[in-house]
């Protein structure tokens, strides 16, 4: 279930039969946003679908005129040692949340909501609440995937050395499927981490067929799905089950960020760039959007408009190491402004020493300001730490000065074979 209609589906049934005031929904699921009526709106008619009701037939939810809305389902404690989490009956799921896994199931909730915000601050905060939820119950599966899930973020967002987060995740997700060897959501996240930690493209393509004959309507099996594609160079299949996992979450900008970050990694960067200006126009607070709009406009050639993304972004020095200052010594170098770009890349390699900085970052700016053998240097550095980021050499050319030299194709020969 979509993490926005989880916790708007826990306060309901929290309340038993009691009337939820709209404010007070709004505020549990988008504590720091205005939100307006529609949207609440929108997020409860999904609900209702999700609970089986059909069009004007409100069996489970009731509206309240100026109110909010309420369970229409009598809610019963019942304690049950079967973990039944996330089916879409009503009635088993108030079951769940009411009994003995409420406590664990709330905390999942809050953790859900953080992990939705993409920021390093938010995605610790995430952690922090799937770890509670694990207190309340070691064997909730939910827990341990947001957990898997939080770590690979980290590492895809060049926060935390991958070398540390790859086998926290791995770890988590094979006990969540020691624990429940049917979810194909757990398969899907171990498709994940086979796909970018491992490079194990059978093994990834294996665990993602299973995931989606297991749960074909989850966006999040969607979602790995495309990223495998992604890697793997089906852009056609990413785009299609990028879209469908929107389809499936149609409220939610990370599915819309996904479509728009496989249009750039297919070359459509026009495309691209219109769907994330929509998502930073809806949030401007969603700052990933933006950090990967600026990437976008840096390879589709214009490196002014990247640049304004760039120098509105957080100027902390975690987010310095992990995008901006490459993306700056980039941007700088296309303007040909190359005392800018040097400057840039020297506080990068400078950063690097108290930093975690990808060897990946380092070979954009080298490459930006002419220093070939430098970026070579770095992929091949890159390789021998396996940096997830490097299954994109293909997809993402930022490396064109260099893409025909006998070094760079042999990284990409490593990468492909997945070899150590």
């Amino acid at each position: 279930m979509p993490e926005r209609l989880a916790v708007i589906l826990m306060h309901l049934l929290q309340a038993n039969g009691r009337v939820v005031s709209k404010e007070a929904l709004a505020t549990s699921v988008w504590p720091n946003d205005a939100v307006s009526d529609a949207n609440l709106v929108q997020h409860i008619y999904m609900l209702r679908r999700l609970l089986g009701e059909k069009a004007k037939d409100h069996s489970a939810i009731l509206g309240v005129p100026r109110r909010g809305y309420r369970m229409a389902i009598p809610v019963e404690v019942v304690q049950t040692g079967i973990d039944e989490t996330f089916t879409i009956d009503a009635a088993s799921l108030g079951e769940i949340v009411s009994g003995q896994d409420f406590d664990a199931f709330k905390s999942y909730c809050q953790g859900s909501f953080f992990l939705s915000q993409r920021s390093p601050a938010a995605l610790d905060k995430a952690l922090e609440f799937f770890r509670e939820s694990l207190n309340a119950n070691p064997e909730y599966v939910p827990a341990l995937i947001g957990i898997a899930r939080t770590y690979g973020l980290l590492a895809a967002y060049w926060h935390v050395p991958h070398e540390t987060t790859c086998p926290l995740a791995g770890a988590a997700i094979d006990r969540a499927l020691t624990i429940d060897p049917g979810s194909g959501v757990a398969h899907a996240v171990r498709g994940g981490y086979l796909n970018f930690c491992e490079w194990d493209w059978t093994g990834a393509r294996e665990e993602i067929d299973l995931a989606i004959r297991l749960n074909p309507g989850s966006p999040l099996v969607r979602n790995n799905a495309a990223w495998l594609d992604v890697c793997t160079g089906r852009y056609d299949e990413a785009l299609a089950h990028a879209r469908l996992a929107l389809a499936l979450e149609p409220a939610s900008l990370a599915y819309q960020l996904l479509v728009a970050r496989v249009l750039v990694h297919s070359g459509d960067y026009r495309r691209a760039i219109a769907l994330m200006s929509n998502i930073i126009d809806i949030d401007s607070g969603f700052y990933i959007a933006r950090r990967y709009r600026a990437q976008a406009y840096l390879l589709g050639g214009s490196p002014k408009l990247a640049l304004a993304d760039l120098n509105v972004m957080s100027q902390e020095r975690g987010e310095d190491a992990s995008f901006r200052l490459p993306m700056i010594s980039r941007a700088y170098a296309d303007l040909g402004d190359l005392r800018r770009a040097k400057d840039s890349f020297e506080k990068l390699k400078d950063l690097a020493k108290t930093h975690y900085v990808v060897q990946w970052n380092l070979a954009i700016a080298a490459v930006g300001i002419g220093r070939f053998d430098d970026a070579l240097s770095y992929l091949e550095a890159a390789f021998r730490r396996r940096e997830p980021t490097l299954v994109f050499l293909r997809s993402l050319p930022w490396f064109k000065p260099i893409a025909r030299t006998p070094r760079f194709l042999t990284v990409i020969e490593k990468v492909d074979s997945g070899v150590s």
